[in-house]
């Protein structure tokens, strides 16, 4: 019912939610492997990877702010299709991934993908020292009551916007609006131990051009971002 819950939820999002609501993921597994795929949430791991999806290349973000693009080879196991570098990460590490998906129903489809390695910050200020570049960003924030989420677009925030939160196992465990700081509040029960990954996306109507010779009249931007529960590091 929940994996229900979540489809009809992204298709209420915007018409150009893409056939079973895929998207890109990326983390950093316990070897320290950083893996690329495309699938319904963090869980879904063995879905094939579109094209487009497949070409796309993966940061490493510095405590400085450079950029380094991780070499990641294609796999294609049982339990795993995707890319993955060959050589471990730093756990703590800030990736980045931004790919043009295609066109879809009419609007074009631009993907962003993070994961947030380490202990999340204690306040945004600390958060936004150490960010990603992307027009469509989360700066996660380790509250007291248990996560917090600032979306913003190109620098602004994003007001109204649905925000999805998956356990490790791909439920989705809560639902919220942005407030009018493009804030929303998850609770300590609703980010589980493990791995979480949060879902928004962003829809502008008049965001109008061309790709490949094909006419697009929006653009529609979908950010994943995966991150550890803050808790996991007191124990």
């Amino acid at each position: 019912m929940k994996l229900l819950k979540t489809l009809v939820t992204l298709c209420l999002m915007a018409v150009a939610t893409p056939a079973y609501a895929h998207f890109p993921w990326v983390i950093i597994n316990e070897e320290g492997n950083v893996q690329y795929f495309f699938g319904e949430n963090p869980a879904d791991r063995t879905y094939k990877l579109p094209g487009s999806i497949a070409k796309s290349e993966v940061e490493l973000v510095t405590a400085k702010g450079t950029k380094e693009k991780l070499e990641l080879n294609a796999v294609e196991k049982d339990d795993f299709v995707g890319r993955t570098t060959s050589k471990p990460v730093d756990k703590a590490s800030l990736l980045q991934s931004k790919v043009t998906f295609g066109i879809y129903h009419g609007s074009r489809l631009d993907y962003y993908t993070v994961h947030h390695g380490g202990k999340l910050p204690a306040s945004r200020e600390d958060a936004q020292k150490h960010s990603t570049d992307l027009e469509l960003k989360a700066d996660l924030v380790d509250a007291e009551h248990g996560v917090d989420a600032y979306i913003t677009w190109k620098g602004q925030p994003l007001t109204d916007a649905d925000v999805l939160l998956f356990c490790e196992e791909g439920h989705q465990e809560a639902s919220k609006k942005t407030d009018s700081k493009g804030k929303v509040s998850f609770t300590d029960k609703e980010v589980e131990d493990g791995l979480n990954g949060i879902m928004v996306g962003h829809t502008v109507k008049d965001e109008n051009g061309s790709l490949n010779d094909k006419k697009y009249e929006s653009a529609s931007h979908y950010l994943t971002v995966t991150f550890k529960d803050p808790q996991d590091f007191e124990k």
